[in-house]
C-alpha cells in the first residue's frame, strides 16, 4: 500500500515477485519484500506522456485481474489487490485460482469465471479469510476492498485466531522405507 499511496501500481505480482526478508519488528521475524516494479505504472492522471497504451497486456496471466486482461490502461491499484487474491487463494488451496491450456483461456476465465470456493478445496481455511480473499476476486473492482482495507482485514482476523488452526495447506508428506 506504500507504492499505491505513491500512485504506484505493480501490475505483476506473482511468486516470483515476493521475497521473504528478516525483520526483527515484524510479526515471526520476516516481513514480505515485493520485488520487479519492471512493468509499474504510475496512476497519476497528469502524467499522460508515460501512460501505457489501452489496449496492451502486461503481466503474468495465473494472477492477472480482469481489468488488466482486458488491457493495461484500465489498471488501478484494485488490479494489485486482485493479484493478491490469487497469490493467497494459491496459498490456501494448493492451486491458483484459474489454470487453463493456455494463455488465452486463462485470461478468459478471469474474465468470465468464479474461482471454485476455497472452502471447496481447503475446508480448513476459517471462513473469514475465505471470505475476504473472494471479495479480492471480484471481478468489479469497485467491489474489491483496497490493500489497505484487506492487509488490515487479513490482520484483525490472523490475530483473532488460535494458533492451533491450520491457515495454509502444506503439501502430503511421503513416508520413505530404508530399504
Amino acid at each position: 500500500s506504500v507504492a499505491h499511496a505513491s500512485g504506484i501500481v505493480h501490475r505483476d505480482l506473482k511468486p516470483d515477485n515476493l521475497m521473504l526478508v528478516p525483520d526483527a519488528v515484524a510479526p515471526g521475524g520476516e516481513r514480505v519484500k515485493i520485488l520487479d516494479f519492471g512493468i509499474a505504472k504510475l496512476t497519476d492522471q497528469d502524467l499522460r506522456n508515460v501512460r501505457t497504451a489501452t489496449h496492451t497486456i502486461m503481466g503474468t496471466p495465473m494472477y492477472m485481474s480482469p481489468e488488466q486482461c482486458q488491457g493495461a490502461g484500465r489498471v488501478d491499484a484494485k488490479t494489485d489487490v486482485y493479484s493478491l487474491g490469487c497469490l493467497l487463494y494459491e496459498a490456501l488451496c494448493g492451486v491458483p485460482p484459474f489454470l487453463g491450456e493456455g494463455n488465452g483461456e486463462i485470461i478468459a476465465k478471469h474474465l468470465f469465471q468464479e474461482p471454485v470456493p476455497i472452502r471447496t478445496l481447503a475446508s480448513t481455511v476459517p471462513a473469514p479469510i475465505a471470505g475476504l480473499v473472494h471479495r479480492m476476486l471480484l471481478k468489479d473492482r469497485s467491489q474489491r476492498p483496497s490493500m489497505t482495507k484487506a492487509a488490515d482485514e487479513l490482520g484483525a482476523i490472523i490475530s483473532g485466531l488460535s494458533n492451533s488452526m491450520p491457515l495454509f495447506r502444506t503439501p502430503a508428506t511421503q513416508s520413505h522405507d530404508p530399504d
